[in-house]
C-alpha cells in the first residue's frame, strides 16, 4: 500500500467536484479541505479518509474511503440533497486522472444528511470507496 495514492485521490476527487458545472452551479466552486472561517454557504469540505491495503491484488493497491460535507443553512433538506446528488453523479464511477496511480473503481458507500453542532446548518455526508492501483 502507498499512501501518496491518499493525495493523489484526493487531488483528484477535489479537481472533478471544481471542474464540475452542474456542482460549481450549486455551491459557486467552494470546494475545500478546509474552509476559511469567512466561508459563504453553501459549500462542500473533503473530510476523513482512510486506506488499507488490498493484498489479494496487486502489490500497491489499496482500498480508500473518503467522506465529503455539504454544508447549507437553507431551511429544508433540499438544497443539501441537491448538491449530494451534484457531487454523487460527478464522482460515480469517474475516470479521474491520478499521478503514479490509476483509480480503478469510485463507488458511494453512504450518505446520510443531519443538522450540525452550529445552529441553523445542515450537513450532508457521502462516504465514497475508491480502489487504486499503482501504474509501475
Amino acid at each position: 500500500m502507498t499512501l501518496a495514492a491518499s493525495w493523489e485521490l484526493q487531488k483528484a476527487v477535489h479537481g472533478g467536484l471544481v471542474g464540475d458545472a452542474t456542482l460549481s452551479s450549486l455551491v459557486g466552486g467552494r470546494v475545500f479541505d478546509r474552509p476559511p472561517q469567512d466561508a459563504a454557504f453553501p459549500f462542500v469540505t473533503l473530510g476523513d479518509t482512510e486506506v488499507e491495503p488490498d493484498g489479494a491484488e496487486s502489490e500497491g493497491a489499496a482500498i480508500h474511503r473518503l467522506a465529503l460535507s455539504v454544508w447549507s443553512r437553507a431551511r429544508g433538506r433540499r438544497e443539501t440533497k441537491e448538491i449530494m446528488s451534484a457531487i454523487n453523479e460527478a464522482l460515480q464511477d469517474a475516470s479521474l486522472p491520478m499521478t503514479g496511480h490509476v483509480l480503478v473503481n469510485l463507488q458511494l458507500e453512504r450518505a446520510s444528511v443531519s443538522y450540525a453542532a452550529k445552529p441553523e446548518a445542515l450537513r450532508g455526508r457521502l462516504v465514497f470507496r475508491a480502489y487504486t492501483e499503482p501504474t509501475t
